[in-house]
């Protein structure tokens, strides 16, 4: 069975995070946000996260082993 990286996991589900329009999590980096930075975003719950790891680990399995 082919290994995957967790990284390369995480990547492909926050990017299926960001093609449904949710936010994987907060931006802390950003220097003070202005007022509002958060009104209208969305975060996924903790069982759509699980969800998209699942998706993004079946994904990158079924490419793996079709090489």
């Amino acid at each position: 069975m082919a290994e995957i990286d967790e990284d390369a996991i995480l990547a492909r589900a926050k990017s299926l995070c960001a093609q449904d329009g949710f936010a994987w999590e907060l931006d802390f980096t950003l220097p003070y946000p202005p007022a509002g930075h958060l009104r209208g975003s969305h975060y996924p719950s903790e069982q759509r996260r699980q969800r998209y790891l699942a998706q993004a680990r079946a994904e990158l399995l079924g490419s793996a082993n079709d090489a």
